[in-house]
């Protein structure tokens, strides 16, 4: 990864801003500008320097900045780096800096004009490099085999619980880091609840069947969902799956680098309306994955960011019914010049074979 070039494209954005500096804690933002979630990184308009305890000095040494070992807690070495910068107008990330924080920062810097910043790394990172679409498409790989395996395994019988562990484990074994994020096993009206807290609810059909899972592979995240049907299929879980798969191929087929991210979400919201079933779609129809499983562009019906080449977004339409359960279907998608590339393979069911 070319993190000196990430971090020039940083300082870019701070000339723009008028910043001398810009105090950055996110974890991910870390990582992208450094290589390293360390603790904090102080970026000037001709250097960087990230700032930590001794607990990280080797993973520190590694990184792609000046390293500077804070003997006192990390916010006080950024207070005492600070002092000895000539700074007019220093940014930091508003939307990760704590109040408390960003008080020791007022104390430190006197006269200094303390300006509360967003989206300036997250912008950046919206648009993924070659590198960095090469590790997302092995977390893809990572979480399409998974799935396949386990929809293929003989989970009836098991826990929602185990079944996620199982999940778990079975990402390791393929070389991933860890899950992307806490994996969702939702049988039947479990499944009714978008963001499910997996139980000891034991899978055994007939029932609905909805799992959400995704991989991390050297920091980078993939996302996926499947849902199925243990046993002869319901008419209810017919007309879903029909419908939640035809609004997302219709939300695909309109994405592409131009098109708004309200314009994505209302190809599948509208279809869905015209079924008698917008009430039951409660979420946006998806989000910016990489670094982080939530990040830039988010695609919603209020949202009117134009998406460009290089975003990889989910599409992930759903439907809820309480007392019954749910069914979504998730992919992951790279927006293209001239439309969207799919980049999930796991198998999904066309309606008719349902």
């Amino acid at each position: 990864m070319n993190y000196v070039e990430r971090q020039r494209r940083v300082q870019a954005a701070m000339a723009s801003e008028g910043l001398d500096g810009l105090v950055v804690v996110s974890a991910a933002n870390l990582r992208y500008l450094t290589g390293f979630a360390g603790e904090g990184l102080l970026v000037l308009r001709d250097s960087a320097c990230l700032i930590t305890d001794g607990r990280f000095r080797l993973e520190g040494e590694r990184a792609e900045a000046e390293l500077v070992i804070a003997q006192n807690g990390v916010w006080a070495g950024l207070a005492e780096l600070l002092a000895a910068c000539k700074l007019r107008r220093l940014g930091f990330e508003a939307d990760h800096t704590t109040v408390a924080c960003a008080d020791r920062l007022r104390a430190a810097l006197g006269e200094v004009e303390l300006v509360g910043v967003t989206g300036i790394v997250e912008g950046l990172r919206s648009c993924k490099d070659a590198e960095e679409l090469a590790v997302l498409r092995r977390a893809v790989v990572v979480a399409d085999a998974v799935l396949t395996d386990f929809l293929a395994s003989d989970f009836e019988g098991m826990t929602e619980r185990r079944a996620a562990l199982a999940i778990h484990g079975a990402m390791l074994d393929l070389g991933a880091d860890g899950p992307a994020f806490e994996t969702i096993v939702a049988f039947g009206p479990g499944a009714a609840e978008p963001h499910h807290a997996n139980t000891d609810t034991v899978i055994s059909g007939p029932g609905v069947l909805l799992v959400d899972l995704g991989a991390t592979v050297e920091g980078y995240r993939s996302d996926l969902t499947r849902t199925v049907f243990l046993g002869p299929p319901d008419e209810t879980f017919r007309r879903l799956y029909s419908a939640v798969w035809e609004a997302q191929q219709r939300a695909i087929a309109a994405i592409r680098a131009g098109t708004s991210a309200r314009e994505a979400d209302e190809a599948a919201r509208s279809f869905l309306a015209a079924q008698g079933l917008a009430d039951y779609f409660s979420h946006g129809l998806g989000h910016g994955v990489g670094l982080e499983i939530h990040e830039r562009p988010t695609l919603g019906p209020t949202r009117d960011e134009v998406l460009q080449a290089g975003q990889v977004v989910t599409v992930e339409p759903g439907l809820y019914l309480p007392g019954w359960g749910g069914v979504r279907i998730e992919d992951m998608v790279l927006v293209c010049d001239d439309g969207a590339e799919v980049l999930s393979a796991a198998p999904k069911l066309p309606p008719d074979a349902v």
